[in-house]
């Protein structure tokens, strides 16, 4: 605990170089834009998001909710959240029993994994499901419009795939 509480402080303190860019270093949130950050900027996070329900336009670092992370624009990092985690942009790192964003390059952990656009990487889940996919679908259920990769599950489906829909393996590369 006292570990915790010293790199609150050193956080805090360390905020003070970051608030000539205007970007929050820490942010404690309570549920969507209620917050609080150090600087004041709520909705451009260069650290560490933390709570229970956070909506933040940028995050460079790491969002961490207990029930819901969204990020709107642009996630560099990790976002993490117990059940619910949307973005739009993610780089990284996305997880929560319902993960969902428009473009991620990283990967996507949780029970339902959507993207809407485009995925880079690899999605790990019991339902995938990605309009475009270059990587991995490790699920249950996966599902692809367009694929350059692999789908490892009990049913794939994708539109380009080697069949449209398979049992185990279904791809293209």
């Amino acid at each position: 605990m006292k570990k915790l509480v010293l790199l609150v402080l050193c956080l805090l303190g360390a905020s003070a170089s970051f608030a000539a860019d205007n970007t929050g270093v820490f942010k404690l949130s309570l549920w969507d834009k209620m917050a609080i950050a150090a600087p004041a900027n709520t909705q451009v996070v260069h650290g560490i998001d933390f709570g229970i329900g956070s909506h933040t336009d940028e995050v460079y670092g790491l969002q961490l909710d207990l029930v819901m992370a969204q990020t709107r624009y642009d996630l560099r990092g990790v976002s993490a959240a117990w059940l619910i985690s949307l973005a739009e942009e993610v780089t990284g790192a996305q997880w929560a029993a319902f993960a969902k964003n428009t473009h991620l390059t990283g990967a996507q952990l949780g029970l339902i994994n959507v993207s809407t656009r485009q995925v880079t990487g690899a999605q790990v889940g019991f339902y995938n499901q990605a309009e475009d996919i270059n990587g991995l679908q490790f699920g249950f259920v996966n599902y692809a419009k367009q694929i350059y990769g692999l789908q490892i599950g009990i049913l794939n489906i994708a539109e380009n795939g080697w069949f449209p829909a398979m049992v185990l393996v279904n791809g293209r590369f």
